[in-house]
């Protein structure tokens, strides 16, 4: 998304739908290279209830792109990003409390939901919400984390871009361009997240979280 908006010169709305329709293809190619490689990591369960949330929340993502000014939320999001990567890298150890397994699946659902949001707002995948949510609060594995937060991000992404097609906020002749990249980003991807350690990849996704922090606050 941002390189839509600083290479290209979109408009933030246009360079929002852009990306989601590009990273669907994307999410479920790497769905299929993660099973292949390393199969039984995604719970279905788990992404079920956080897809529920998650299309509910890209509705509204995508009806409050075209209405309000995102830099605050922008900000707010930065501050709670870079919290996130912070604990991740283990820069900061401030003890987090699981959720309870009583309490599991509404949260699931309010995971969701702001996965949707986020995603639908700010043309990302979700997955920045989805992977340290369920790493940090549900007690999932670093690899199991990663390949359940692809299928959310699957739903998430499709639903958020035919939200945003009602918008024209699609550029249809570019997607041709960016989807075979993607693609093939999405392949390697899934081989080098199966190569590495977990808390080699935890430490990775911090620091990405961090520089999306970065430039959520600048934005």
């Amino acid at each position: 998304m941002p390189g839509l908006m600083f290479l290209i010169g979109y408009q933030i709305k246009k360079a929002v739908g852009t990306s989601l329709i590009t990273i669907v293809p994307a999410a479920f190619v790497g769905i299929i290279a993660h099973y292949i490689i390393q199969p039984g990591n995604v719970k279905p369960v788990v992404a079920l209830f956080i897809i529920i949330g998650s299309i509910i929340g890209a509705r509204f993502g995508a009806a409050l792109v075209n209405k309000i000014s995102s830099k605050k939320l922008s900000r707010l999001f930065a501050l709670l990003l870079l919290f996130v990567g912070l604990r991740l890298t283990g820069i900061i150890r401030m003890p987090i409390e699981p959720v309870s397994a009583g309490a599991i699946y509404p949260w699931l659902v309010v995971l969701g939901l702001a996965s949707g949001l986020v995603s639908a707002l700010f043309g990302i995948g979700g997955g920045i919400i989805t992977v340290p949510g369920l790493y940090l609060f549900f007690g999932l594995t670093m690899h199991q984390t990663i390949n359940t937060s692809l299928v959310v991000v699957l739903f998430t992404t499709f639903a958020g871009a035919m939200f945003h097609r009602k918008f024209n906020n699609i550029d249809i002749g570019l997607i041709k361009f960016l989807i075979p990249a993607a693609l093939i980003g999405a392949v390697i991807g899934a081989i080098i997240a199966n190569l590495l350690p977990a808390h080699i990849l935890k430490i990775i996704l911090g620091f990405i979280v961090i520089l999306c922090s970065i430039r959520f606050w600048r934005r």
